[in-house]
């Protein structure tokens, strides 16, 4: 272990938010859910300057990775960040590195920005995790369907039930509770949506006028149905919204996984990244 890197104590929480807060800007409230939901300590990684934290990445327990044969438990390095009076002295990689070593099962981490692929290239990452993006206007067309809310074992199952067979990040409980909170916190909610003879699931928030859906499974084609029913529930006229691939789809990358899987489809899902 790096000598100046330490897994976070009871104590820590405070100066882990203040960092969390001063490098991602995000509202307490969703800071305050995080730790409320997910944290626990000893789950994060630190490096510290005297009594200060300047550096962190959470050791996110995410649920399984599994593509119906085999699982694995896995983690994500979530909210990685380093001060920026404290940057280019090499603390955000070691303690990227140290948590890491610290995961049992694969870990992956999700790219804030493209460039980001090459820099957890060097950390050892593999890139693996593809995404459908759309977005566009609710044309008005007429469409059959609704839009109700789904409870957090009622979303688990169905998600489940639509991703068999695909590799996937098969979340955990406690992970979907944070992911409709942070819907509900924004505006929308966890979702079942019904789309002419597909039944989906989605996660929605909206933001500026716009549903935003960061995961939106469905067993056919018509991804963008279903969003324009989902932007007439949340009473918007845009969407935007990230999807599962299929076979013989253009896809973006993703989030990237350590160490690699055997054998990579370019369908692998990894869902809601809580961003």
């Amino acid at each position: 272990m790096n000598s100046d890197i330490r897994p976070s104590v009871p104590g820590d929480e405070d100066g882990l938010k203040a960092l969390w807060k001063t490098v991602f800007g995000d509202e307490d409230g969703y800071i305050n859910s995080f730790f409320e939901l997910l944290y626990k300590p000893g789950m994060a990684r630190v490096s510290t300057d005297g009594d200060r934290i300047v550096s962190a990445a959470h050791i996110l327990s995410l649920g399984e990775l599994t593509d119906g044969d085999s699982s694995l438990p896995c983690s994500v390095i979530y909210a990685l960040a380093t001060l920026p009076e404290y940057r280019g002295q090499g603390r955000g990689r070691r303690v990227l590195e140290d948590a890491v070593k610290s995961s049992s099962g694969p870990t992956l981490i999700v790219p804030a920005e493209p460039s980001l692929f090459d820099y957890y290239k060097g950390s050892g990452f593999t890139a693996y995790f593809n995404a459908v993006e759309l977005s566009g206007p609710d044309t008005g067309e007429d469409l059959e369907g609704s839009v109700t809310h789904a409870t957090v074992r009622g979303y688990a199952a169905l998600r489940e039930e639509l991703l068999r067979g695909v590799p996937h990040i098969d979340l955990s409980l406690p992970a979907i509770a944070f992911q409709e909170r942070l819907c509900g916190m924004y505006g929308g909610a966890l979702c079942y949506v019904v789309c002419g003879h597909d039944r989906c699931a989605a996660a929605v928030e909206v933001h500026d006028g716009t549903a935003v859906i960061p995961e939106l499974i469905t067993p056919s084609g018509d991804r963008r149905s279903a969003a324009m029913l989902i932007c007439r529930a949340m009473g918007v006229d845009r969407f935007t919204l990230r999807s599962p691939v299929r076979p013989g789809e253009p896809a973006s990358p993703f989030a990237m996984i350590s160490p690699p899987p055997p054998h990579d489809t370019g369908l692998a899902w990894f869902g809601p990244a809580f961003d």
